[in-house]
C-alpha cells in the first residue's frame, strides 16, 4: 500500500507541475541552501516528491516499482513509509552539507529502500537475502559511478545519505513481530508521525504559494 501511494503521489505532483506550468512549486519545495538557511525545513521532505523532467520521474518510478514491493513485503507498510521518510530527510541533509546546488527527486528515498534491503542481508542468513544484498550493493555502486560522471547532474550526496538513512532505520526497525504488540504499535505511531510530517510539509509549501499569489 505504501509503495502504491508513493508512486501515485510522486506521479500526481509531477503531472500537476508539468500541466500547470507551475515553476513556483519547485521553487518553494526543492532543497536549496538559502531556503534551508531561512528555516524552511520542509524542503528536506518535499524535495523527495519533486521531479522536473519526464526521464527523471520515469527512471525513479521504475526503480520504486521494482524495489518498493520487495521492501514493503519484508518490513510491512508501517515501517516502510517511516524508512522512506527518514531516508529522504537524511539524503537531503547530507546533500545540503555536501553541495550548494539545488536538489530534488525521489532517489534519496529509493536509495533508502536499497539500504534497508542491504540491511536485510546483514540481519538475515537466508541465501536469498544475501544474494539480494550483493545485487543491491552492485546496483548502488553503479548508481554512484554514473552520478560521478560530469554529464549527469545527479546528487550523489542525497543518494548516499538516503542509503545510510535507510540502512540505519531498517536496522533499528528490524522485521515485523506480530506477537510483539507494543513494538508494532510503536512503529504504527512512527508511520503516523512520518505521514503527518509529510502532509504538514506540503501544507507549508501551499501556504508559501498562497502568500505569493496574494502579493501578485
Amino acid at each position: 500500500m505504501a509503495t502504491g501511494l508513493l508512486l501515485l503521489v510522486n506521479s500526481s505532483i509531477f503531472l500537476a507541475v508539468l500541466l500547470g506550468n507551475n515553476d513556483a512549486f519547485p521553487f518553494y519545495a526543492a532543497k536549496t541552501l538559502p531556503g534551508l538557511a531561512a528555516g524552511e525545513w520542509w524542503r528536506l521532505v518535499t524535495a523527495g516528491y519533486l521531479h522536473i523532467y519526464p526521464i527523471h520521474i520515469i527512471m525513479n518510478m521504475m526503480s520504486l516499482y521494482n524495489i518498493g514491493p520487495i521492501a514493503e513485503e519484508i518490513f510491512g507498510t508501517r515501517r516502510i513509509f517511516t524508512i522512506w521518510t527518514i531516508s529522504t530527510v537524511c539524503g537531503f541533509l547530507l546533500s545540503a552539507v555536501w553541495t550548494k546546488a539545488p536538489s530534488l527527486g525521489a532517489s534519496a528515498g529509493i536509495f533508502g529502500l536499497m539500504g534497508a534491503l542491504i540491511a536485510v542481508g546483514v540481519m538475515s542468513k537466508h541465501p536469498y537475502a544475501r544474494d539480494l544484498q550483493k545485487q543491491l550493493m552492485i546496483n548502488a555502486g553503479i548508481g554512484f559511478i554514473i552520478g560521478s560522471l560530469p554529464m549527469f547532474p545527479i546528487d550523489n550526496a542525497a543518494h548516499l545519505g538516503g542509503l545510510i538513512g535507510g540502512f540505519a532505520s531498517a536496522w533499528v526497525a528490524g522485521f515485523p513481530r506480530p506477537f510483539d504488540d507494543a513494538r508494532e504499535k510503536l512503529w504504527s505511531l512512527a508511520s503516523i508521525v512520518a505521514l503527518g510530517l509529510t502532509i504538514y510539509a506540503f501544507y507549508e509549501v501551499a501556504m508559501k504559494l498562497t502568500q505569493t499569489a496574494v502579493k501578485l
